[in-house]
């Protein structure tokens, strides 16, 4: 039985480096792509293309991840940016939004990592806090933690209820790497997991286990505590394959 295959949307370095073919470079992180293979998973990893329409590479993969990166712009859910919001690259929203929608009409199984749990809402119909720090006063964990990234700095509460329990249990202290968030919860999503403070932390699809996400970096934490939840990812595909 050959492996599932998924692909992870690359993210794009911006900085002026040289050589000049790195100066645009698209890439997606190694321990994601790591983590993808231990769950018996072969990753490839796609760029947007200005030549082509996104459904025209849903046909060679079985699944997509979404990862982490820059802020989902705004406009995406309604509305105009604030002065606080961090770095936002449109091309990849719409990239990623698309592929989203496509994915879903197409049963295959999505899931989502910080930045890919916001962009997954926003295309569903969510809306996002834009700076939990200047807007949500509620949102008193320090959220994009200070501490290195690998570090698990804050614990999230796991719905009961959820899929995501019988994965990892009742919680747990994640790593926490954001200033934005979920702040309306799109109509086809549950909430999963939540920070003391109230924050989503993950969420699920409503109505079946199609989409799947979390707010934290699974790919940067222990494998030993974090493989189970690619595992499940694989489990997914498979059985949607």
């Amino acid at each position: 039985m050959s492996k599932p295959i998924a692909a992870v949307t690359a993210d794009t370095l911006l900085a002026d480096m040289k050589p000049i073919n790195q100066k645009m470079a698209d890439y997606a992180p190694r321990p994601l792509l790591n983590a993808l293979g231990r769950a018996g998973i072969l990753p490839i990893v796609i760029a947007y293309d200005d030549y082509a329409d996104p459904e025209e590479f849903v046909d060679t993969f079985d699944a997509l991840v979404l990862p982490g990166g820059p802020n989902p712009s705004p406009r995406f859910y309604g509305e105009e940016p604030l002065w606080c919001i961090g770095p936002t690259y449109e091309k990849r929203d719409i990239f990623e939004i698309a592929l989203i929608q496509t994915c879903l009409k197409r049963g295959k199984p999505i899931l989502g990592i910080c930045r890919g749990m916001q962009i997954l809402n926003a295309a569903l119909g969510g809306t996002l806090w834009q700076d939990m720090s200047a807007q949500n006063p509620k949102a008193f964990i320090q959220h994009m933690q200070k501490a290195p990234g690998n570090i698990a700095t804050h614990y999230v509460d796991i719905e009961k209820e959820s899929r995501l329990h019988s994965i990892l249990g009742d919680g747990l202290y994640v790593n926490s790497r954001h200033r934005e968030g979920i702040k309306k919860l799109a109509p086809s999503l549950t909430a999963a997991a939540r920070s003391r403070d109230g924050v989503i932390e993950a969420v699920e699809g409503r109505d079946n286990d199609l989409v799947a996400a979390v707010q934290w970096h699974p790919e940067n934490m222990d494998p030993a505590l974090m493989d189970p939840l690619f595992h499940a990812f694989a489990d997914r595909i498979i059985r949607y394959k």
